[in-house]
């Protein structure tokens, strides 16, 4: 586990769960803080980043937020640049029936 990334998430956020696929395909593995649970990982995004926003990766105190720019970033340093991947039925769960893809 990498004690200086730290991944703020929402167990409900679709970006949350984008990211969470691209790691559990890479078998990445980083501290996680849900906000819904924990009120203090949500005072931290906060007072950090002046904004409550999901998915949120702290690299080293330092906040990347977008799950597109987390994704390039966990892509570079574990997954040796490799892009995302997604089947139907992955992108079926992650979507949630949801309008539109959020993961091409």
């Amino acid at each position: 586990m990498n004690n200086d990334l730290v991944l703020y998430i929402m167990p409900t956020c679709p970006y949350c769960r984008k990211v969470l696929l691209y790691m559990e395909q890479h078998d990445i593995v980083l501290n996680q803080r849900d906000i819904t649970a924990e009120s203090a990982a949500r005072q931290t995004l906060l007072e950090v980043g002046g904004k409550v926003q999901v998915p949120c990766l702290f690299i080293d105190g330092t906040p990347l937020y977008e799950s597109d720019d987390i994704i390039t970033y966990l892509s570079k340093r574990f997954a040796e640049g490799e892009p995302p991947h997604i089947d139907p039925d992955e992108q079926a769960r992650l979507d949630d029936g949801a309008a539109c893809p959020i993961f091409l």
